[in-house]
């Protein structure tokens, strides 16, 4: 009787909420499919088909026995395939045969696979789409896999559980329900079709699912839901994946990788009703998980294609959510009106000291910083109090000198009882934490050290502010100085008083509107106490091909010193100084060898295809010029018309300024325009390649880049370069043709290897794409490659590249991908790197022997010392090797630069400290007097119009926005300054993704309407702290307020302050003004809401935006190592039914 009770006709069914009457049941189990077949094939044995017999009602016996045996039978050897014949008589080579057998071997293996695939669909759909085929099955899943059965049929679910509503509502169609429960459903069409790996990989990263994240990620581990029998596995098998994982030593190792394959994607959709949902009238918050999956499922071809099946409106769907996301925060942020408090009139005339808590114990034991003797010389006159430049040649270590300088500073200050603040200017981010790390290591414990360069939060919470202030040294970049210098929020703001010394790094920039030359100009306007100044640097400002005479160049050294108000220099004079810094720092020999590149077949091809169809470009550029729409501008199409294709990077100039007036048109018209720019652009890049790279690597770059233009569209006029006439021949002609300079490079490395086996070598390059590019032609080179691994290292780890890390460009370097590489350098791992400009100043890189700038030539004295500076060890050398004879002279002016810069120290060192104070003196008066006559200038054009006023309107609907004295500038942008101006807008949030060119300052939020017309009139920014409103001025009308000049617009703001009415700079006051502006009415608090959104939302874009830039260098490397092993072995192939998740 307990047996009968416990039956499957018998059991409680009560807490079922999915029944096998329910229409939506057969789809749903249908999900379960694999489970069932394993439960099947795993009941076989000798000579019998086990579970398989119970389904003779819903297959003949005859096609059931076949069916089996097509799926479960062993194969016979692959031997008995006629081509293995074949090649056994064919008498090839025996590696090339046995090569070939491996080969067949695994095309038969396939092909067996694809038969067992089909024979189990085949049976799957016989017995899963018909009531006694699922009933059947139904009774075989209760008898041998309970927790299966009981997720089929939803056990324990309760009756209002809201996931299982909204789930059958998204996924089954009731039309098709109606007309055949057992058939074909939406469920199955997007199960069947979706890719369930990616869609783990987004639902992982979005915030808002994350339980759901875990509970799918529990039920694919769970070992109850996955099937066991070896056949099963085989058939979902998708062949060895690989992927890259750090082992204990910090080295990235490839390790094989846990498979996916389709009964997992099926398993993820069956355990989706499981989310949990407590309360039915919170259905809105709990159906999140959907706009989750449909979120996860836009990303890939494969997925959204499953979506059109599940929702052919998801992107709409997902704006509106987006939307109700924000009315929802809204909602939360009611009421929580929060008063900025600005800095007002208060001004510290004196250094606010650190506070007692700041980590200050003179009782820790530090690292004792002793100086050389020249290093002694140098730092004299900082330590006399004196506002100097520091001159010293790379590598002699001027940051210790700046150091030891910074720590006598705040101890005679504070034996002298007052509070002391040093802060390091810096001009790159990574510079920041490197040089942080210098100054712990002599005062760990001893001083508190801050880092700060824009990207990390606050230690304290409470603003960058309190970081500073509490600290004894700060190391930052000079642009966060300046916006803290210039803030109004009180919580933000620093005072120049707040300094007792600032040490400028790399001061031979400063010059322009260099960040340096602004805070030097702010510390010369302060009326308070004032920081002592030093400057830091290896080489002034020279250029001999800008100045011929040696009292020009004078006068350039004394201007920089001017700016810096440091009219002294700090040199190496002494002899004994001298000697003991040749001793140390040791200048490399230069070398200069001019390669003109040979003949070249693809060359050749190149430059014929850019001189003809540069005429077909400037054909349609014509006929966009001629358009009396929208049309291109003549002067710019005249100019690219006129370009020869051979001077390729005057002609690649020109050709960008092209592209970005093109995207500025708004017509269909310059669709073929677009075309050929884009097919052209890719010759042009080969074009720079194919004579300092291999010939293939130019290749593959064509092919690669017009492989995925040719994809976007099916039109052939563009390239011809997949035609059989010229794709093989150019192949061919590639093979194994390296310019003179590429052999010259390689020969250079073998013959330093050879001579030095531990030798450093960076080669410097002017781009960041042939940075890469020489890394990866040198490491698939077998001879540099042989010479280079005589220690025993690994292939790999024999040359890298360092690159910036300001994201520009198409290849990019993450801080800590930088920081490894120059790792690894330093330690010996790397013996080469490839580097572009970001190695020539201040980064920490090791002692080298060879310095190779490869068709890049140092400009400048300035850049020579600092890229021979790099070759620090003994017997070092620099090499130049050029294409061209340009770049010879190049370089040759930078010699003769650097001459000319010793004979000026010289020339200073002799007349005397007096002298260069009088000379620096004369310079600050020059610069003072221009200055003063700027300022006249502007208060000229002031006087002229500053009378006129002007109401700024709506050109749409007239409605009024502003007055024009409400007009300010902020540096070059122009902002509306006016306490009331926000309750004449709306705010529409309009995300884009975030522009890897602008900062913090100059990112566009949300978008302006008129109330009245609605139509789009501005942006919103955010800059120094503050929202500021910026009109779009072709959607402004300039009418006369109190004048009668009539009514205008203009296409630019720079014509209205010319001709219309006088803008001006804006000031502290003005941004007091708006800083609370939009806390004056409840309507601008919802603005402000909708502008803090968006502003947070940037930088949770930017972070994403790094997050994904990681992850396709991480797809990039994976790549790479699938490549390899599909070098080293056969992998096996893909089936029909291939999901292919990786």
């Amino acid at each position: 009787m307990p047996a009968e009770e416990h039956s499957y006709e018998n059991h409680d069914k009560s807490n079922q909420r999915l029944r096998f009457e329910d229409p939506h049941f057969p789809a749903y189990f249908r999900l379960l499919k694999w489970k069932l077949l394993d439960v099947c094939i795993g009941s076989m044995s000798f000579n019998d088909i086990g579970y398989f017999a119970r389904f003779e009602p819903c297959i003949s016996h005859e096609a059931l026995i076949e069916t089996v045996r097509k799926m479960t039978e062993p194969p016979p050897s692959f031997t008995v395939d006629p081509n293995f014949t074949k090649i056994k008589d064919s008498g090839l080579d025996e590696k090339v045969r046995k090569q070939s057998e491996i080969y067949l071997k695994m095309r038969y293996d396939h092909m067996i696979k694809v038969q067992r695939r089909r024979f189990a669909e085949y049976f799957l759909s016989k017995v899963l789409f018909n009531e006694t085929g699922l009933r059947i099955a139904d009774q075989l899943m209760y008898e041998n896999c309970k927790q299966v059965y009981g997720t089929s049929h939803w056990e324990d679910l309760p009756k209002e559980w809201v996931t299982t509503e909204t789930f059958l509502e998204k996924f089954f169609d009731e039309e098709e329900l109606e007309k055949d429960q057992f058939g074909m459903q939406r469920l199955d069409r997007v199960a069947g079709s979706a890719r369930g790996m990616i869609i783990m990989k987004y639902l992982k990263m979005n915030p808002h699912c994350g339980p759901e994240y875990k509970l799918l990620h529990k039920e694919i581990a769970d070992d109850e839901n996955l099937v066991h029998t070896d056949l099963v596995k085989e058939i979902l098998d998708e062949g060895p994946i690989y992927e890259l994982r750090k082992d204990d030593q910090g080295e990235e190792q490839k390790y094989r990788a846990e498979k996916w394959n389709i009964h997992k994607t099926l398993i993820m959709f069956s355990s989706i009703p499981g989310f949990r949902s407590n309360d039915k009238k919170l259905k809105n918050e709990h159906e999140e998980w959907f706009y989750g999956l449909l979120e996860a499922m836009k990303h890939d071809p494969t997925n959204r294609a499953a979506l059109y099946f599940l929702n052919k409106n998801y992107a709409v769907e997902l704006e509106e959510r987006e939307k109700e996301r924000d009315r929802q925060r809204l909602q939360i942020l009611k009421g929580q009106q929060i008063n900025e408090e600005a800095v007002g009139e208060q001004i510290f005339k004196e250094i606010r000291a650190q506070p007692s808590e700041s980590g200050y114990s003179p009782s820790i034991e530090i690292a004792e910083l002793k100086l050389r003797t020249y290093q002694e010389e140098l730092v004299q006159p900082a330590l006399e109090g004196k506002n100097c430049v520091v001159v010293a040649p790379t590598g002699a270590g001027k940051t210790e000198v700046a150091i030891y300088a910074a720590l006598n500073h705040i101890k005679e200050r504070h034996n002298q009882e007052k509070a002391a603040r040093v802060v390091l200017l810096v001009p790159k981010i990574p510079l920041v934490s490197q040089q942080k790390e210098r100054f712990l290591k002599y005062c760990a414990g001893q001083y508190h050290v801050c880092g700060i360069h824009g990207s990390e939060k606050s230690d304290t919470g409470e603003g960058r502010r309190d970081d500073v202030l509490q600290a004894h040294i700060v190391v930052m970049t000079p642009q966060i100085l300046i916006n803290m210098l210039q803030s109004v929020r009180r919580n933000e703001r620093l005072y120049v008083s707040d300094f007792s010394m600032m040490v400028f790094d790399e001061v031979h920039k400063t010059s322009g509107n260099h960040p340096y030359v602004l805070i030097n100009r702010l510390v010369q306007e302060w009326d308070y106490e004032k920081p002592q100044i030093i400057g830091l640097t290896a080489s002034l400002n020279v250029n001999a091909k800008v100045h011929t005479e040696t009292s020009a160049m004078l006068g350039n050294i004394y201007t920089m010193l001017a700016l810096l108000n440091t009219p002294c220099l700090s040199s190496i004079t002494h002899q004994a100084s001298i000697d003991e810094l040749n001793e140390h720092v040791t200048k490399p020999d230069d070398e200069v060898e001019v390669l003109p590149p040979g003949p070249n077949v693809l060359r050749a091809h190149i430059e014929t295809y850019l001189h003809i169809n540069h005429g077909k470009l400037c054909g349609e550029l014509e006929k966009l010029s001629k358009s009396r729409h929208n049309c291109f501008p003549a002067k710019t199409y005249h100019m690219f018309r006129k370009a020869n294709t051979k001077d390729y990077e005057y002609y690649d100039a020109l050709l960008t300024n092209i592209i970005q007036d093109l995207n500025k048109l708004n017509t269909p018209e310059k669709m073929c325009a677009q075309k050929w720019t884009k097919y052209i652009k890719v010759y042009v890049e080969a074009r720079s390649i194919v004579d300092v790279m291999p010939a293939m690597t130019a290749f593959e770059y064509m092919r690669d880049a017009i492989r995925i233009l040719d994809n976007e569209h099916t039109l052939t006029q563009f390239s011809d370069f997949f035609t059989d006439r010229i794709y093989e021949p150019l192949r061919k002609n590639s093979e194994n043709v390296e310019p003179p300079i590429v052999q010259k490079l390689k020969d250079t490395l073998i013959t330093q290897f050879a001579t030095i086996p531990d030798s450093r070598v960076i080669i410097f390059v002017v781009q960041r794409s042939t940075a890469q590019r020489v890394s990866d032609f040198l490491n698939r080179s077998e001879e540099v490659m042989k010479q280079l691994s005589s220690s025993g290292d690994k292939r790999e780890d024999m040359i890298g590249y360092v690159l910036g890390t300001n994201k520009q460009g198409a290849v990019q370097q993450s801080p800590d991908e930088q920081k490894t590489v120059l790792g690894r350098f330093n330690t010996g791992k790397l013996k080469v790197i490839v580097a572009t400009s970001v190695v020539e100043e201040g980064l920490d890189v090791a002692a080298c022997n060879l310095i190779i700038k490869y068709n890049c030539s140092s400009g400048s004295a300035i850049q020579l010392i600092q890229q021979r500076g790099r070759a620090r060890a003994k017997n070092s050398r620099s090499v130049l090797l050029a294409v061209h004879s340009k770049v010879k002279e190049d370089d040759n002016n930078a010699l003769i630069s650097e001459k000319f810069m010793r004979l000026c120290m010289k020339h200073i060192e002799e007349k005397g400290s007096k002298q260069l104070e009088s000379e620096v003196s004369i310079a600050a008066a020059r610069i003072q007097k221009e200055r003063k006559n700027e300022f006249e200038a502007q208060q000229a054009l002031r006087n002229k119009l500053d009378s006129k006023i002007y109401r700024l309107t709506c050109t749409s609907c007239s409605s009024f926005f502003s007055r024009s004295t409400a007009v300010k500038k902020v540096y070059s942008n122009y902002m509306i300054f006016d306490n009331d101006v926000w309750s004449r807008f709306g705010i529409e949030s309009r995300r884009k993704k975030p522009n890897r060119y602008l900062n913090e300052e100059t990112q566009a939020l949300s978008v302006l309407k008129c109330l009245s017309c609605k139509s789009d009139v501005g942006k919103a920014y955010k800059m120094r702290g503050v929202y500021l409103p910026q009109l779009d001025v072709k959607a402004v009308t300039f009418a006369p307020e109190n004048h009668d000049e009539g009514t205008t617009t203009r296409q630019k703001w720079s014509a209205v302050e010319n001709d219309l009415f006088w803008i001006g700079e804006a000031t502290q006051n003005d941004f007091e003004i708006m800083l609370n502006a939009l806390l004056n009415t409840q309507e601008n608090m919802d603005k402000k809401r909708i502008l803090d959104l968006d502003s947070k939302q940037h930088i949770r874009d930017i972070e994403l935006k790094k997050y994904r830039d990681r992850e396709t260098e991480n797809a990039a490397r994976k790549k790479k190592v699938a490549e390899e092993e599909e070098r080293e072995r056969p992998v096996q192939g893909k089936t029909d039914f291939s999901e292919d998740e990786d």
